[in-house]
Parts: C-alpha cells; sequence; structure tokens
C-alpha cells in the first residue's frame, strides 16, 4: 500500500458495496467496521480497507468471508476478478481481501494472541468409601391394592 488517496468512483462504490454487503452478511451484529482508508495497492489497483472493531472480530470476519465468497461466486465476474481469501501477509493481523470491478477491498482485525492459560491442575484423587457390611433387604410389609381399574364402576348417566 501506498498513501492514502482522494475517494475515486470506483472505491465509492466499492465502499458502498462492502457496507451493504456487511448488512447483508449479518456479521454487523459482532463487529462494525472502522478506519476506512482508500489507497493504491502494490499493483497499481485502488485500494479499499476496513478495519473491523468489536468483540467478535475473528467470528464476524469468519461469516462475512464465507458469505462474501459465495456471493461474489454467483456475480458476473469482470476479468481481474479475485473471490475472497484470508491474508496473513501483514504481521499482527488477518484481512479478508478480494477485487471486484478494478478495485481491492480488503475487511482485517489485529490478531492479538490469545493470553496464555494457567496451567490445569489435575484434579484431587478421592479414596474410595469403604466397604459396607451386606444387610439382608426385605419389605416390611404388604403394600396396599388398588383395584386393577378404578374406572370400571363409574356411575351411569341418567
Amino acid at each position: 500500500m501506498t498513501t492514502a488517496e482522494t475517494l475515486t468512483a470506483d472505491t465509492a462504490l466499492a465502499k458502498h458495496r462492502l457496507i451493504r454487503d456487511w448488512s447483508d452478511s449479518g456479521a454487523g451484529c459482532w463487529a462494525t467496521l472502522v478506519d476506512w482508508v482508500q489507497t493504491t495497492a502494490d499493483d497499481g489497483s485502488p485500494l479499499v480497507s476496513a478495519r473491523l472493531a468489536g468483540p467478535h472480530e475473528p467470528d464476524a470476519l469468519v461469516v462475512f468471508g464465507a458469505r462474501q465468497e459465495s456471493y461474489l461466486a454467483l456475480q458476473r465476474p469482470v476479468p481481474g476478478d479475485v473471490l475472497p481469501t484470508l491474508d496473513y501477509t501483514v504481521p499482527g493481523r488477518v484481512a479478508c481481501v478480494w477485487r471486484q470491478d478494478g478495485v481491492w477491498t480488503e475487511v482485517w482485525h489485529p490478531n492479538t494472541p490469545e493470553a496464555p492459560t494457567a496451567a490445569v491442575t489435575p484434579p484431587r484423587v478421592v479414596p474410595a468409601p469403604p466397604p459396607r457390611a451386606t444387610v439382608a433387604v426385605t419389605p416390611s410389609g404388604r403394600l396396599p391394592r388398588r383395584p386393577a381399574n378404578r374406572f370400571r364402576h363409574t356411575p351411569k348417566e341418567q
């Protein structure tokens, strides 16, 4: 990427498509698009970039990337279009990058490593209880007997 440029018609259309596709994908409930940048990519094509902000950025990027790939695969491709892929080339971030109508578009989030979890201590072994003396169990008496069909004798309607 090079220096930031002014918004052109191509990049404005790409930004509008990205906002529309983001809201249609359902990923907007997990993160929002912030820090918009319009620049020129290494190959000279315009590039629109947006950073994700929210509590579940990785999940939102996965949901959006999967939906965007299937959506763009069904569109009429223009020569040079590229389906969305995950990009790890920039250290410290994960991006979903694609090219549509000559404009590169990327959505990214910082790739912060998870904090190491504390060492899990093995569960404490509980000794088995001592064996009980076997006692013969017998019923104390007969249980009350119910009629076989208590609904058999019902009052007749008059």
